[in-house]
Order: structure tokens, then sequence, then C-alpha cells
């Protein structure tokens, strides 16, 4: 049921970039061509920890068709890169801390001849003890990967008194949860090209933060902001492994070496090989419980493994703290966090940012509290649930939109409506999660422009990258509801840095909430502007006007009214023009550097999912036959793409669960291609019933919050606990690979 009465939002629109889509007439990176195009690769080091003791590019320079080589020496500018530290070389000028690490880059006139110029590249190592796991990060003088620690990043959250509430508990429940490295595995590989034109340097680039990009290029260049432009072209996944630096900076230096457009595509293996992977984590977790279901206190310390590089480390673990007790009002609270630095592939941002792992922990927790008491696993939740008023961990009171009773009720409705009686080894599991909207306690704004042009057609210029998961329909939907207009009146012009303003990262679930509000604030001002004469013409007060169907009218009295095109003449003859620049930043707080108190995230989402599972108990399979999954969204903007996104984020759950995992040795990963590393396909997918709630709330463009992300969490702990279920065994360790479940049901 709708919270407002809305024209626009709620409703079913097509997507603004389906038509190029389907026609193909849509540009990805490796599309683009332009004349006296080169094309680059990089020379990589094949060993963990190094140094460089000899490197010989000369038969590479010597192949006719070669154009340059470079190395960390030939970088006009700052020679390192990373969202939040700057750890990572461009080009490696010190050591090598991962198999991978670029050493040299090449331009050369065909592919072909990249191949071989990489082929004819010679280097010498001086080995270095390679760091491989937390525990060898940890040892006493074991060798530093960066710096005089291996320590990345440490926290500690603390409220109430834990070690007294422990005392008060009837059950207490512990258990150790592993959760594996993994990969994007976008259907993409990274790829981009770059050029120079009067002067500026632009590169196209697969992305998710094209001004992130824009930034990034500048100073490995020495180049002013704007002298350096980046689009992003469309865009064939990302689920955050294009958030960090690709193709970027080492296609800016080869085309300014050689003053020609150079362009540069990842194989497979490549992409898999050095993008950002998810963290694995161990978590050792601790929850106590009165005799009647409320939990009193959460005990969990949790380890993490970033790889080489920092990446998106300092926030994954951030969010993973804070996020450590799941979605319930727990009075005390005991969370501390250790991630290191060690010689295996970088962890970054992976659709969640810590949150799935966490998720298997609390909810593994729960679901076995919900056994030791006998009680149903929803009832549980619900004694338990955050609600308005809820105090947090970090001292924050949740004031609104907390959707996460109704997300339980409507699963529990739905499952009780679909799904079958369990047979022999079969289970149904209950999986939870929150989520909060933007980046942790850290200043994330995001702007928009909008003209409203003379026939009542809109452009809308925002920074946020579309890859796919319809940011541009959304922002185009609330554009036209503000406005009045119909949707397919708005144009969208996204992620160009020399044409769009900040957006910040299409990351962290953010993009419908912060953007969405900033092209709410921009179309508000444009809108003051049209209603100032729209009231002068109808002699209505501007408080009083309604813009709808691209009409005008009194809200006294309907049949004082005016078209959007007469507006438009009227805004002609006196002179005005209908423009629009709207920014918007979350109400949150920086957390206390100790104690993590604050305000972390201005909105939260919410949800549930319900899973039925059979596992072969002779080959130790799961299949995951059944999905229901309700999500507070706030506002739908769009029903068919929320929809979408359970959908997806459904599917991405199953393949944590029970399919993938990267296998690595001595840092070096065994299974970068699809055919070693398993998704789930279309063959594989379950009955899923996206579930969609609609929480009031006001913090959010006509109440909508994000669900990208959220859309993922709660399915992973919702196939466990199945599994658990139908085997009657505990399972602390994702995926549920038939060979350990096997284990299981032999024990």
């Amino acid at each position: 049921m709708a919270l407002r009465d809305l024209a626009i939002l709620g409703k079913a629109n097509v997507k603004k970039d389906a038509y190029n889509k389907i026609t193909g007439k849509a540009l990805f990176a490796a599309d683009l061509k332009f004349d006296h195009m080169l094309y680059g690769g990089v020379f990589r080091s094949t060993v963990p920890h190094a140094t460089i003791k000899r490197f010989d590019a000369s038969k590479a320079l010597a192949l006719p068709g070669v154009a340059c080589v470079l190395t960390s020496k030939d970088i006009p500018g700052g020679n390192r890169i990373g969202i939040i530290m700057k750890d990572e070389p461009v080009l490696v000028d010190d050591k090598i801390r991962r198999v991978g690490d670029a050493i040299a880059i090449v331009a050369a006139e065909t592919p072909e001849l990249v191949e071989e110029a990489l082929e004819l590249m010679e280097v010498e190592y001086d080995l270095l003890e390679p760091i491989l796991s937390y525990e060898d990060a940890m040892k006493e003088g074991a060798i530093k990967v960066h710096g005089d620690s291996n320590l990345h990043a440490r926290k500690h959250l603390e409220s109430g008194d834990v070690d007294a509430a422990f005392a008060q508990c009837d059950v207490i429940i512990e258990g150790t949860y592993t959760t594996n490295m993994l990969s994007h595995m976008f259907i993409e590989p990274d790829a981009g090209v770059a050029r120079i034109e009067d002067g500026i340097l632009t590169v196209y680039a697969s992305t998710q933060n094209a001004h992130f990009d824009r930034g990034e290029v500048a100073r490995t260049m020495g180049l002013p902001n704007n002298k350096v432009r980046v689009m992003q072209v469309t865009t064939g996944g990302g689920f955050g492994g294009k958030l960090d630096i690709s193709v970027q900076c080492h296609l800016a230096l080869l085309t300014n070496a050689t003053g020609r457009p150079v362009k540069m595509v990842r194989s497979r293996k490549e992409s898999t090989d050095v993008s950002a992977k998810r963290h694995p984590m161990v978590m050792k977790a601790k929850t106590g419980a009165t005799k009647d279901g409320k939990v009193l206190a959460v005990e969990v310390f949790m380890t993490g493994d970033t790889g080489a590089y920092a990446s998106y480390g300092p926030a994954v673990i951030t969010r993973a703290v804070v996020h450590a007790m799941g979605p319930y009002d727990v009075p005390n609270v005991r969370i501390d966090a250790d991630f290191v630095y060690t010689n295996n592939p970088m962890c970054g941002a992976f659709r969640g940012f810590g949150v799935p792992q966490v998720s298997v922990c609390h909810e593994g927790q729960m679901n076995a509290l919900a056994k030791a008491l006998n009680m149903d696993p929803i009832d549980l939740r619900i004694i338990n649930a955050q609600r308005p008023g809820t105090v947090l961990a970090t001292g924050q009171v949740l004031d609104e939109a907390v959707g996460f009773i109704d997300t339980l009720l409507e699963a529990k409705k739905k499952a009780a409506e679909v799904l079958d009686p369990c047979k022999e080894n079969q289970g149904i599991g209950v999986g939870c999660m929150w989520y909060g909207v933007g980046n942790t306690g850290l200043p994330n704004p995001a702007g928009a422009f909008v003209e409203v042009l003379a026939d009542a057609s809109v452009n809308l210029m925002v920074g946020c990258a579309d890859i796919g998961q319809g940011s541009s329909t959304v922002m185009a939907a609330i554009a036209a509801e503000e406005l009045g207009l119909s949707y397919d009146d708005i144009h969208v012009v996204a992620a160009d840095t020399m044409v769009t303003p900040e957006g910040g990262a299409s990351s962290a679930s953010r993009q419908t909430f912060i953007s969405g509000n900033a092209t709410r604030n921009a179309c508000k001002q444009a809108k003051d502007t049209l209603a100032e004469t729209a009231s002068n013409f109808l002699n209505v007060p501007k408080e009083d006007l309604i813009f709808r169907d691209r009409m005008i009218y009194s809200a006294k009295d309907p049949a004082i009214k005016m078209t959007y095109p007469e507006l438009m003449a009227e805004m002609k003859k006196w002179g005005k023009l209908a423009v629009g620049a709207g920014a918007y930043n979350p109400k949150t707080t920086y957390l206390d550097a100790k104690t993590m108190a604050g305000i972390p995230y201005e909105i939260y989402s919410y949800g549930t999912t319900i899973a039925q599972v059979s596992v072969d108990t002779s080959t130790g399979e799961v299949d995951v036959q059944k999905l229901i999954s309700a999500h507070d969204v706030g506002q739908a903007v769009d029903r068919e793409m929320v929809e979408g996104q359970i959908e997806g984020g459904m599917v991405m759950a199953q393949g944590f669960a029970v399919f993938e995992k990267i296998e690595f040795e001595k840092g070096k990963i065994k299974n970068p291609i699809f055919s070693k590393y398993l998704i789930p396909t279309a063959m594989d997918s379950p009955e899923i019933y996206p579930i969609i709630v609609e929480c009031p709330g006001e913090a959010g463009p006509f109440g909508a919050k994000g669900v990208g992300e959220p859309a993922l969490i709660p399915g992973i702990p919702a196939i466990t606990n199945a599994v658990e279920n139908a085997l009657c065994q505990r399972f602390f360790e994702l995926p549920l690979m038939p060979t350990e479940v096997m284990k299981k049901i032999r024990s």
C-alpha cells in the first residue's frame, strides 16, 4: 500500500538504459574506438612478496609496433592510490606486496603486440617471506607488509555492562563462524580508454565512482582536477569491485606518454586476480538471554584479512562492528575487531561491506538460541527487534522508519502460503538483517543540477554512476514526481565529471537516499521559480499550488489551472529560467575514535528472508528450493526494480551460502575464471518471493531508502539456518560445500 498519493513513484517505468541495452546499442568500454588508438597492457608480479632486483624491457621496446614501456620512474605526479588510505602504488617503486602488482605498463599497435611485449619483459626478484594469514601477520617479529605493523585497523564498541549481563542470563550460546574470500565475478571485466583532446585528459571507464577516479588520475598525472575528465560508460556490473582504480591511471600515463588514445581491457583472469575481494572473516560470538527469550548481552571478536592493500578495509571493519549484534535491541554489547595486512589478494568493497559476514554470525546465534529455548525463531526475533525508540550500542536513538517487525510478519505470512511441509532432510530457516544507508559516520554528500526547458522537458545532471541498478531511472522518477511532469520528460546525464556534480560512490546503498534527496532539492529550487510565475498568472498563493500530470492547479479549486507548456511560455515572457542546484549530506556524526559512539547513519533498511532447502544426504549437495524475502524500503521508487534487486540479491546469497569460494595458495588465486569459480545460474535459481514493505519516513526522498545491498544479506543466514534445521547440525563455515556437509552428516 502506497504511503503517499504519488503520481510516479511506486509504479513501474521503463529503465532509462533499457532500449540501448536490449538493442545492443549500448557501448561498453571495450566497444570504444578512436582514430590512431593504441592498446595497453600491464606487466605484473608473479610472487607475493619481494623487491625487484632487475627489470629489463629492452626486448619489448625493440619490438616493432611497441610505442612505450613505462615504470614508476615515468610517473609525473604521485605514485600512491587508494580509496581511504593511499597505500597502493600505481607502478611498484619499493616492493611487491601481492601476486599481480603492476610493475610496468606497455602501449602497442595491437592487442597481440601487447601480449608479445609482455612476454619479452624480464624481471628478477629478491624474495621476501610472505605473510599469508592473520596468525602470521600478528606473530611477534613478523615481516611487515606495510610500515611498522601488520595491524591494518582495530575497532572497539561497547555499551552497558556486558559481564554483569551474562551473569544474569539463563542460556548462553557460543560459536565461531568463518566466511571465506569471494570474488565479484561481474560479467564485464575492467576496461577503459583514455585520450587527450583540447588539453583535457579524458578517461572513459567502467567504474562505480567517476569523481573519485578523476582525483586519482589527476594526482598521478600531476594535473589540476579540471584538466581531467572521467566519463562512466555503460558498466556491466560492479557489486563494489569497480570502486577501486583499475585501468584508469595506467591509461592516463600511456596516453600522456604517446599522445594517442589508448585502450585497455583486462582478461577475466587478470580482472579476478587483481580486483578487490570480499574480506574473509572469523567471528567468535557469545550471546546471552533470559529463559523468556530476551537477549541481554552480545560479545563478538572478529578478525579479517584485508590483503595487500587497504582499499575499503577501514569502512568494512567499521560497518561490521556497528552491525555485529544484528537488528536487535541488545542493552549490553561488546564488539572487537582486528583487520590485518597480508600478502594475499586485496580485499575491499563487496555488496554489503562486511554486513553479510556478520549476519552469518548473529543469525547463526539467534537460530541456536531459538532451539535452546524451544521458541519459534520469528517470535524470538520479534521479542528482541529494533523499533522506534531503540537505543543502539553507538548511543543513537532510532526515531523513524524502523520496519523490521513488519518484514518479519510479512515474511511469516507469505511462508504460511507458499512453503511445503518439510519432508526428511528438508529444512526451513530464517535470516534477518539491518543496514545503515550511506557511509559510516562520515560526510558523504551528493549533488544534482536540473533545468526545465522551454517545452517542459528536463535535463537532470547527477554524479551517481548507474551500474545496472537503475539509479538514473530512480533520479528521473524522483524529479518527475517533484516537478509534476512525466517520467519520459526527464533526460538524465550521469557520472561525467566535466558536466555533473559530485555524486559519491555507487555503493553503501546510498544513491537512492542521498542523490535522490539532492535531485529532489534541485527540483525544489527550480520549482520555486516556476511556482512564483504560476502564482502570479493564476492569482493563487504559491503554497496552494499543486504540480502534477503536467498541470499546475489550485489545491482549493482545481478548476483554476494551467498547463506546463503555458507556464513555460509565461516564464519566457518574463525572462525567467527554471534551474536548480541541489545537494544532500546525511545527518550523521563522526564516531568517537575510542568508543565508536555517535550517529553512524541517518536511516537503516531492514529485511527478513525465510528459506526452504533440501539436502541430498548421499552427496552433501544443498538444493535451495524457495526463498521468501521481505524488505523495508521506506517508499518503493519503482516496484519492479525493487523486486528485481531482491531477486538478484537472493541468487547472490545462494552463491555465498553454498557455491562460491576463492581458492588461493601462497597468495595466488587458483580459480580465477568462471569454469573454476562457480556462481549460481538461472538453472540453480530457486522460487523467489520478493515482498516490498513500505515503512513511513521523512528522511529519504518521498521516504525512500536503499535496497541494493540489503537485498543480498538475509538470504545467506536463512539458507545456512535452513540447512542446520534440515540436518540438526550447526554449521560454522561458509560456503556449505558438499564435502563439508557430508562430514557433518557422517558425524
